[in-house]
């Protein structure tokens, strides 16, 4: 009986040192397990934080795109009236000076005449 029981004893004290072993073992596990899941969490909300910022800049440079392109345009536009308004004014002087030439012409070829006609008075 004292064979069983020393026996018995030291397979109790074998089994209470694995015991604290696995339990330091476990509480090692845990520990880092709790570390590592902080440590990814911290790492998750930055990246959040970081594409929240990207996004809110993606999204001002976008809307100061379109006002851009908006004004662009309107640009567009005022430049397409004012080359009309520069094409109608060019005619209106091409038309102008094709008056005057034509005025001109028809007393160049008067003052032809006339001078042809004194020229055979003249003579």
């Amino acid at each position: 009986m004292e064979v069983a029981l020393n026996e018995s004893t030291a397979l109790s004290q074998k089994c209470e040192r694995e015991y604290i072993t696995l339990r330091d073992s476990i509480k090692g596990l845990v520990e880092s397990f709790k570390k590592d899941t902080d440590r990814l969490r911290d790492e998750v909300r930055r990246r959040e934080e970081a594409w929240r910022g990207e996004a809110e800049s993606t999204g001002k440079k976008y809307k100061l795109l379109v006002e851009k392109i908006k004004s662009a345009e309107g640009e567009r536009a005022d430049v397409k009236k004012l080359f009309e308004e520069e094409k109608r004014l060019n005619k209106e002087v091409e038309q102008a000076w094709l008056e005057g030439i034509q005025r001109l012409k028809a007393e160049v070829e008067k003052s032809n005449k006339e001078t042809g006609e004194a020229t055979s008075t003249a003579k």
